[in-house]
């Protein structure tokens, strides 16, 4: 057996508005005291279209539904979704080692 670990990507599954099922892989996690946070890009388990893909990565917020159960949704702050996009990217780029495209730089 080789050295290179196994990867097992986590899996959301996602329900739309319109009741489709879309599968998400969960990138990374960040937790507040406030809250709970998330970066997620859409499943991809084809090599070829994990290779040559070019996959955005959606932030999103966690909240408790009256029903107990999750949902992800948009933060609608600009300022909170500025602050824990950096935090959460830059755990994405340690963790997959990839740079993340920041179109406020260029």
């Amino acid at each position: 057996m080789d050295n290179e670990e196994l990867y097992m990507p986590d899996i959301l599954s996602v329900t739309d508005d319109d009741g489709n099922e879309i599968e998400f892989e969960l990138l990374e996690r960040y937790e507040t005291d406030e809250a709970v946070y998330v970066a997620i890009t859409e499943y991809r388990d084809d090599e070829t279209d994990i290779v040559e893909g070019d996959f955005e990565v959606i932030i999103l917020k966690v909240v408790e539904g009256e029903d107990g159960e999750e949902y992800l949704e948009e933060i609608q702050d600009d300022m909170e979704y500025e602050q824990v996009s950096d935090i959460l990217m830059a755990k994405v780029e340690e963790k997959y080692e990839v740079e993340y495209f920041d179109p406020d730089l260029q």
